[in-house]
């Protein structure tokens, strides 16, 4: 599914405390009417629209009632910057069973009491927790080099352009390699201006094009030295 159209579906706060409730356990739509004190009508129409987006799905019990939990495991991660605005959306669902046993379980001897088994699946828990912390903060961390980076780029591109087109040029460039028509339509110019600049920052060393499925495409060179 779409990023962007997930975020919208999640944007709604009761559809965010329909998946809170779902993750703890599944839940009759009566249930999850009485607990967020909203009509079984729209509970309905919110749990539709999440089982569209392939967030939840819909179970019959032995009484013939329907239930539900959560389908997928996935990961939606929105970045904003002063240079960027990504919505990324991670499937990161498994096959339960075609695992590989636990070595945590392989761990335990035989016999030994289900209580042991539960200490250390608890303690790798919260190693995994932990884990995810650390790679939180690595994150963070990135985010703030690549915004000081992007910061002395634009330093550097004041200093090189020669004009305003050049410099919006490098800029789109610095964050995606990409093609004419899109330079052209993120920019509102005539490709034949866009055709100029880009041939001069050829010319000078500074960007490069390669051809992917047919089309060209422009990126930053490696290493641009302008030859004068």
């Amino acid at each position: 599914m779409d990023p962007a159209k997930l975020l919208d579906i999640l944007g709604n706060e009761n559809r965010r405390k329909i998946i809170q409730l779902l993750a703890n356990r599944p839940c009759y739509v009566s249930e999850i009417s009485s607990r967020l004190g909203v009509g079984p009508k729209a509970i309905i129409s919110h749990l539709g629209l999440l089982e569209q987006a392939g967030l939840i799905e819909c179970s019959v019990d032995e009484q013939r009632r329907k239930y539900f939990n959560i389908a997928n495991n996935m990961r939606l991660e929105v970045s904003v910057s002063p240079y960027s605005y990504t919505v990324t959306l991670h499937d990161v669902t498994f096959d339960r069973g075609k695992n590989e046993e636990d070595p945590v379980e392989k761990e335990i001897p035989p016999g030994e009491e289900s209580s042991t088994l539960f200490l250390k699946l608890s303690s790798r828990l919260k190693e995994l927790k932990k884990r995810q912390e650390e790679l939180a903060q690595m994150q963070q961390q990135l985010q703030v080099e690549y915004t000081e980076a992007m910061d002395h780029c634009l330093d550097s591109i004041e200093e090189i352009a020669r004009n305003p087109v050049e410099c919006e040029l490098l800029f789109e460039l610095l964050k995606n390699e990409t093609t004419l028509a899109t330079l052209c339509y993120n920019l509102r110019l005539h490709p034949s201006i866009v055709n100029a600049n880009l041939i001069g920052l050829t010319k000078r060393g500074f960007i490069e094009y390669g051809i992917k499925n047919n089309q060209y495409y422009w990126k930053i060179r490696e290493t641009g030295v302008e030859n004068e």
